[in-house]
């Protein structure tokens, strides 16, 4: 009998713990994140809750405004957003970081933008500054160089949407005199390149944060959440058939008085083409000198010696997080037009090299 109730006492007391531990042992418990913002025509409070919605309302992520947050200390994870401004984040993020950057060294931390171009591969030549690297991702690299304490796990930039008419009047100003400093000689007029958000970009942020934060499956349904995007709004009352998002081509050559410029997309991973253009590089005698390097694309200038002048080509070859499997490159010469022809020619192998076997992708 005294054997029958030890057992039985061994029993309830083994139960116990198990209701006590079972939690901690079989499963973590789930992260708390926050979502901070500001924005200044309402693109990134729609951002927002889209990223809220794909992350999964079950989960604990508060959406609050630079100015509504008063410390980051309870949560395990913080999402930034905003939109830039002189070709990095708008100074409402710089001053935020600087403000929690011993918090937030310890925590998992994730950028995004809502700003500008989608096309990574682009460079943008202006007076009195040397052709460097703009849009999407490529604009939060100046920050990530000023807090490298600061990893993020996982960044995004996603294009931007700008409605013309109801622009600031700085703003309007800004984008007006880049339309015509630009040296790029691609179409930097108003629409074309300001409504540029790419939805796809949007969702592989937010599944991206699922799965390298949460630890969470992706969702493969994820476009039932556009409706946090799409709008019956048109992107401009001057011009109603403009939507929110402007198409434009992923393959383009074009050649002007100020630039020589050549884009498409081949199937591989960026380590295979950067292999193919160390190749074209060593048969075309040029040193292939790069500027800048991240996980998504690579910044070259190579030289090339022509009757004793040393003329640059341009390169960026670099994936695209709505476009995966492939890699977008583009070249491009500043030179006129007259001198410039060996230039392209040289260009005009790298292509052929990047596009045998069949890796060329046509479309878009």
């Amino acid at each position: 009998m005294k054997t029958h109730n030890t057992a039985r006492y061994i029993l309830i007391l083994a139960a116990i713990l198990i209701g006590c531990l079972g939690p901690a042992v079989c499963s973590a418990e789930a992260k708390k994140g926050l979502l901070v913002y500001a924005s200044g025509y309402g693109s990134t409070i729609e951002i927002a809750y889209w990223i809220k919605a794909i992350i999964g309302i079950e989960q604990t992520l508060d959406v609050k405004k630079f100015d509504q947050v008063i410390t980051v200390a309870p949560y395990d994870y913080v999402i930034i957003g905003r939109n830039a401004k002189q070709e990095t984040p708008s100074p409402s993020v710089y001053k935020f970081v600087e403000t929690y950057q011993q918090d937030l060294a310890k925590k998992q931390l994730c950028y995004f933008l809502g700003c500008g171009d989608w096309d990574e591969t682009m460079l943008l030549k202006v007076p009195g500054r040397e052709v460097h690297q703009i849009a999407g991702r490529n604009y939060l690299y100046d920050i990530q160089e000023k807090f490298p304490a600061i990893k993020p796990v996982v960044i995004g930039g996603f294009g931007g949407r700008q409605v013309m008419p109801s622009l600031q009047g700085m703003d309007k100003l800004q984008i007006w005199l880049l339309e015509r400093l630009a040296k790029e000689g691609c179409a930097w007029v108003g629409l074309d390149i300001w409504e540029s958000l790419v939805p796809e970009r949007v969702e592989a942020f937010a599944n991206e944060v699922r799965a390298k934060v949460l630890g969470l499956p992706v969702l493969d349904n994820v476009q039932q959440f556009r409706g946090f995007w799409n709008s019956l709004q048109p992107g401009s009352l001057q011009e109603p058939s403009k939507q929110k998002y402007t198409v434009r081509p992923y393959t383009v050559q074009t050649s002007t008085e100020k630039i020589f410029f050549s884009r498409s997309r081949i199937r591989g991973d960026l380590e295979a083409a950067v292999k193919m253009l160390s190749e074209w590089a060593q048969q075309e005698c040029c040193a292939l000198q790069e500027q800048r390097k991240t996980f998504f694309n690579v910044y070259y200038r190579p030289v090339k010696n022509i009757s004793g002048n040393d003329m640059v080509i341009h390169v960026v070859p670099g994936t695209m997080p709505d476009d995966p499997g492939n890699v977008h490159v583009s070249f491009r010469s500043y030179d006129k037009p007259d001198v410039r022809k060996p230039l392209e020619e040289a260009i005009g192998k790298a292509e052929q090299m990047l596009w045998a076997d069949g890796r060329k992708v046509e479309g878009r």
